[in-house]
């Protein structure tokens, strides 16, 4: 190489370099190279060089370094055709398309101009002959001008992609809290790793930094005029008095409130990197997140009409259900919980106190729960004296549940103590939908204020499933009755000395239209709870009373009819007038109707209750207690009431056979002649049993070894062949 008169030396702006990549198997030509660029500065920055004396070595070089703006690439090195190949393999396998590739050869002929820059994307083209001091330090300029301004548009075009998806991020917010969050992350994206920043928000004429990172980390939650950075503070005073953006040497000052939300300003200190481009979308992003923030205030304002119990300030039903099913949605493995809970006792309180107490209550409980259980819970209201709390399940346990109503509340100057009752599930094991989860914790909590009251119940699939499948069957149940796909069958009740028939027990049973038949032990309950059972009952009654007029037209003038009353049904306003218009509908004497009551009567009113079958058995009716010993009447009860006939219930029977179970068969038999009452055994299905029963002196039986319930045409084959 030929070496003119060095150029002078220009002292760079900034600690900044230009990464320059040699690539050279001869060494003189590195010594050279940096030689002839010792102390050079171009564009303001000084130069650092590497060597790479192989294309292998280089490309181990440039996957552990790619930051490098230039590189001087000799063509012939370990083959003719390496310096070319690693063009190749630099673009397309590494695909570094900023860097500048200047080729340097001391063979034209191996590697011919033209069709190099042609086939290769490569910045200059040098013989090793031709380059001087100058004209190393000319071909450099221009590259790392070309690199620079690569880098620029390549700057913009990010910078203008992440403003525009920075935009989305930032319409999508939920509210104003959220919102802060992104702007502040999203400005320190912009800003190239900034070595402070603040987010300041004027509230009430004070101006607090709600985030803050780097040099100001500390500052985060203080006031303004609290942190120790008197530059800092009156940049940002400035830009929040005159809100506009200010922009210096060294920092940005962004604006970026409103009239409808007030001053805010978010600063960013010590951008070295900064540039027009990097001004230019601050710019763009200070006035998207004015845009976008105006927006989540309004919307949020909308939504506080529609997601925002008025009572308590508190978020509502609607607003769980969003926030669970987003949650959902975002992290379905999530490790969060959902518990509801419910004031034992409140309507009671609200009757006897008035309306007006139980509000304070209500919004004292809240205030107590809102101090107990902060960010990330979320506490809402769900139903008049119902709360719920979704967050993670170490912020809420059941013992962290009823810490908040273990002391007394003060309402109107009076202490009041609150008990609870709560159900929590992890949102794992719940439904997909907010609405779904709050259902399934409901049905636990349903649960739980039965048979759990004051206590926090952990969620139980098999409750919930159980409660949606009795459910799925009430609706059914309505649509079968209606669809006439209940009927009766009757099973024969026969006297144990004689043989004879003596009486049938009308049942009712289910089969759908698809063949299927459902257990009465499923669908009684559900009918006695809902208050279906009050239509069933009449059906049933009246059906039963016209197959007893057909037996009696065939003959069978002594046979009794059975017919189960339940408890719904006895303590319905309407039984005894429902009673006299069917028996007014039938000409046959009422003491043919046997009612089979249950001891479930002895829960509840049962003073009430006596005194309706006492007015029963006054119209001639018969009454039966069913499932005797099963239930939970006293003997006490068991004298008052006016029964005919006690049933031994069939589990009695069925363990008959071992001591235990046939000293009890044999008590209850003792029990029902002391008290002059005619014994009835149920579930018969050996003959074994039957001669037991028989032995004690059991009046009837009725059971599979004599005869299953039928519908009406077998009932008369059956009868035909054992009359």
């Amino acid at each position: 190489m030929v070496f003119a008169d060095e150029p002078e030396e220009v002292t760079p702006a900034n600690d900044s370099v230009w990464n320059i990549l040699i690539v050279d198997d001869d060494k003189n030509v590195h010594t050279a190279t940096k030689y002839a660029l010792k102390d050079a500065a171009i564009l303001d920055q000084k130069l650092h060089f590497y060597d790479a004396y192989s294309a292998a070595e280089a490309k181990t070089f440039l996957r552990e370094q790619p930051d490098v703006a230039v590189i001087l690439l000799d063509v012939v090195m370990e083959t003719p055709n390496a310096g070319l190949d690693l063009v190749a393999f630099i673009r397309q396998e590494l695909g570094l398309e900023d860097v500048r590739i200047v080729l340097r050869t001391g063979e034209p002929n191996q590697a011919p101009e033209m069709a190099v820059i042609r086939d290769y994307d490569i910045n200059d083209y040098k013989l090793k002959s031709e380059v001087t001091q100058k004209n190393l330090y000319a071909c450099l300029t221009a590259a790392l001008r070309c690199y620079e301004q690569i880098k620029t548009i390549k700057e913009g075009k990010e910078a203008l992609n992440s403003v525009l998806a920075m935009g989305r991020t930032l319409l999508s917010c939920a509210n104003e809290t959220e919102f802060h969050d992104i702007v502040f992350d999203n400005a320190l994206k912009l800003g190239h790793s900034p070595a402070g920043a603040m987010l300041v928000v004027d509230e009430n004429n004070e101006r607090e930094v709600t985030h803050a990172s780097g040099s100001f980390e500390n500052n985060a939650g203080l006031l303004l005029d609290s942190v120790n950075d008197e530059a800092a503070k009156a940049h940002i005073n400035r830009c929040m008095t005159s809100q506009r953006n200010a922009m210096t040497e060294d920092a940005f000052a962004l604006y970026l409130g409103s009239e409808t939300r007030g001053a805010r300003c978010c600063y960013i200190h010590g951008d070295k990197q900064r540039n027009e481009v990097t001004e230019g979308m601050m710019a763009v992003f200070a006035r998207n997140c004015i845009i976008s923030g105006d927006n989540i205030f309004f919307v949020e304002r909308l939504k506080n009409h529609a997601y925002c119990d008025a009572l308590t300030g508190l978020p509502n039903r609607n607003a769980l259900e969003q926030a669970i099913t987003e949650m959902q949605s975002a992290n379905p493995d999530n490790k969060q919980v959902l518990a509801i809970i419910d004031i034992d006792g409140f309507a009671e309180l609200n009757v006897a106190l008035g309306q007006s107490y139980g509000d304070l209550l209500l919004q004292v409980a809240a205030d107590r729960l809102k101090n107990r259980f902060r960010a990330p819970c979320f506490l809402a209201r769900i139903s008049s004296n119902g709360f719920a709390l979704l967050g993670p399940e170490t912020h809420i346990t059941p013992e962290y549940i009823v810490t908040p109503f273990s002391d007394p509340f003060e309402i109107a100057g009076e202490p009041q103590l609150l008990g609870v009752t709560s159900a929590i599930a992890p949102l794992s094991e719940v439904g997909a939908t907010g609405g779904d989860v709050i259902k399934d914790v409901s049905i636990v909590l349903k649960q739980a204020k039965k048979h759990h009251r004051g206590h926090v119940v952990r969620f139980d699939r098999a409750v919930v499933d159980g409660a949606r499948n009795r459910l799925d069957i009430l609706k059914r149940l309505r649509e079968a009755f209606d669809q006439q796909e209940l009927f009766l069958v009757f099973q024969p009740k026969l006297s144990l000395q004689s043989g004879r028939i003596v009486g049938l027990e009308a049942l009712l049973r289910w089969r759908t239209k698809q063949g299927e038949f459902i257990s009465p032990a499923d669908f009684i309950p559900l009918a006695e709870q809902s208050g279906l059972i009050i239509r069933l009952g009449e059906w049933v009654l009246r059906n039963a009373i016209e197959q007893l007029i057909a037996l009696r037209d065939k003959g069978y003038k002594d046979v009794h009819m059975a017919v189960n009353l339940s408890v719904a049904q006895l303590q319905h306003p309407d039984i005894l007038h429902m009673l006299t218009r069917v028996m007014g509908e039938f000409d046959v004497p009422s003491h043919f109707i046997e009612l089979e009551i249950t001891e479930s009567i002895a829960m509840g009113d049962i003073v009430g209750n006596i005194a309706t079958l006492n007015r029963i058995k006054s119209m001639g009716f018969k009454l039966a207690m069913d499932d005797f010993g099963t239930g939970f009447s006293s003997l006490n009860y068991l004298q008052q009431m006016p029964i005919d006939c006690l049933k031994i219930d069939r589990a009695f029977v069925q363990t008959s056979n071992s001591k235990s179970g046939s000293e009890i068969v044999e008590m209850i038999i003792q029990l029902s002649k002391t008290l002059g009452l005619k014994v009835v055994a149920e579930g018969v299905e050996e003959l074994e049993q039957a001669e037991l029963l028989k032995s004690l002196q059991c009046d009837e039986v009725q059971g599979f070894y004599f005869a299953r319930p039928m519908p009406q045409k077998d009932l008369y084959d059956w009868l035909d062949k054992h009359q």
